[in-house]
């Protein structure tokens, strides 16, 4: 058996604490969270969490960056299998994102941060590199898009698709596909409209 590096043991500690701590927030959000409870759950010592991050802001930031990593990598590898063009696609892959975990537990940061220096420090840092990943996918999928006017227009579906999204945070059985697939239609006459002012 191949004797791991210290390279691949530190990189594998801290996924375990990534990992624990994902599943925590998933279990009891931001505010559940413990540091003694995610290096209990990941096998490891708080030492060895004081190691990687050092505080707790920094830990859940780089586990929610991870999963966002995750959603975007998977996003390109369903397009490698499956080629989707134009402002629709466009819109249902970043819906993706609003309508899974990932927005849920952004959410709960984002709210934390407000009277978290250190926490919205590291969760801007986050949100700016998950924001150019984005701009990235919208340019692949729908170049129109990407014009100032088309990225205004881009801006104004994103922001509906995020009030959308936190009404789970209340009516947990709400069916937000259906509430999608009503206001979809509304975004894309506006995005056409914006695109064809454009091109003007």
């Amino acid at each position: 058996m191949t004797r791991r590096t210290q390279a691949e043991r530190r990189e594998a500690s801290r996924a375990d604490l990534i990992a624990a701590t994902l599943e925590l927030m998933e279990e009891v959000g931001y505010a559940g969270v413990s540091v003694a409870e995610v290096c209990q759950r990941a096998g490891r010592s708080v030492g060895t969490h004081l190691h990687h991050f050092g505080t707790k802001a920094a830990l859940v930031t780089a586990a929610v960056d991870e999963l966002a990593a995750r959603r975007i990598a998977d996003v390109r590898a369903d397009l490698q299998r499956e080629p989707r063009r134009g402002a629709e696609a466009a819109l249902d892959v970043v819906w993706q994102f609003y309508a899974g975990p990932t927005f849920v537990i952004a959410l709960e940061l984002w709210v934390a941060a407000r009277t978290n220096p250190e926490l919205r420090a590291h969760l801007l840092a986050v949100e700016e590199r998950i924001d150019r990943e984005g701009v990235a996918l919208a340019a692949l999928i729908a170049p129109e898009l990407t014009t100032p006017a088309g990225a205004l227009a881009g801006r104004y579906a994103v922001a509906t698709m995020r009030g959308l999204a936190m009404r789970r945070t209340l009516y947990v059985d709400a069916d937000l596909d259906a509430d999608w697939r009503s206001l979809k239609p509304l975004l894309l006459s506006t995005l056409a409209a914006t695109t064809l002012e454009d091109a003007r």
